[in-house]
């Protein structure tokens, strides 16, 4: 009868262990607080980069004489040479915004091209009224063009791998085609493999 107990017991710890978990108890944390749980590109190493070079970029010439006619900028291409899924378009808009709050660009927005096409065409059909009616031929044209590459290196020694990531930032002029302002700013993270239980 106490052999029955006992194996009831564990099996019921079996199972219980083995079956479905749930989050439980969340809470909101500081998003600005650094947690490096992984090798992985992370929401840290993305503001960091976004706020080096946009501040890089603030206190450039560039935008220093700009100071009374604020150039109009479109994030152009963002690519990724990392071997990792890093959602391009998150770290460009981050870098954007932090470039908007200094006040010294205007920002076309390149993506909404296409909808605001259609939506000039259906205001001229005759279901808008003609005092609404937005026209074509009153948009701002770029003065610059912002792109950005990222890389990475990693090196895996023995239990310990050095993570490195490299980002360019660069502003083209849309009417000459020159790199007017570039700059760079590098990361290098390391860890230690260890053992983890369950």
């Amino acid at each position: 009868m106490k052999n029955g107990i006992i194996v009831l017991f564990c099996l019921s710890l079996f199972f219980t262990a083995c079956g479905p978990r749930q989050y439980s108890g969340g809470k909101y944390v500081d998003p600005n607080k650094t947690d490096l749980l992984s090798d992985q590109f992370v929401e840290t190493d993305m503001q960091k980069i976004a706020k080096s070079l946009s501040k890089s970029l603030l206190d450039s010439s560039i935008a220093k004489e700009s100071a009374e006619h604020k150039p109009s900028v479109i994030m152009s291409l963002f690519t990724n040479a990392t071997d990792e899924h890093i959602d391009m378009i998150s770290l460009s808009q981050k870098i954007r915004t932090d470039i908007y709050k200094g006040q010294k660009f205007t920002f076309l927005n390149e993506r909404l091209r296409e909808s605001m096409k259609k939506e000039y065409e259906y205001e001229a059909s005759g279901f808008v009224s003609p005092e609404t009616a937005k026209k074509k031929g009153k948009q701002i044209g770029a003065d610059y063009l912002i792109s950005g590459h990222l890389s990475s290196i990693r090196q895996p020694v023995g239990r310990r791998e050095i993570v490195y990531y490299k980002t360019t930032l660069e502003l083209t002029n849309l009417s000459t085609g020159q790199i007017a302002w570039t700059d760079e700013v590098e990361l290098k993270k390391t860890f230690r493999k260890k053992h983890v239980g369950n």
